[in-house]
């Protein structure tokens, strides 16, 4: 088996779990993440808080892009693909 350095063991891939992952690996830490479960993550990982933060932040993008007229730049109507959407919330997740 090859050595591997960790820096920072979190317990449980909870919702204080990952996000302390996050951080320390944000800090530079080599990071592992321990969780009993086959796919860790839970309620907050898969249908509560990462995919909520998926969809505020495309909110956000249609508010800026509407707001953004203000200032003379102007997007067409958004077209909003619900189930690419759901899938973005890989863009909250490591890897």
């Amino acid at each position: 088996m090859d050595e591997k350095t960790t820096h920072v063991a979190v317990i449980g891939a909870g919702p204080g779990g990952y996000a302390a992952a996050f951080l320390a690996a944000d800090m530079g830490m080599a990071v592992t993440l321990i969780d009993p479960a086959e796919n860790p993550g839970g309620v907050c990982l898969y249908r509560g808080c990462i995919p909520s933060k998926t969809l505020l932040h495309v909110s956000r993008l249609i508010n800026d892009a509407a707001e953004a007229e203000n200032w003379g730049v102007s997007f067409g109507k958004p077209k909003i693909d619900i189930d690419r959407c759901a899938s973005g919330k890989r863009m909250w997740l490591p890897g």
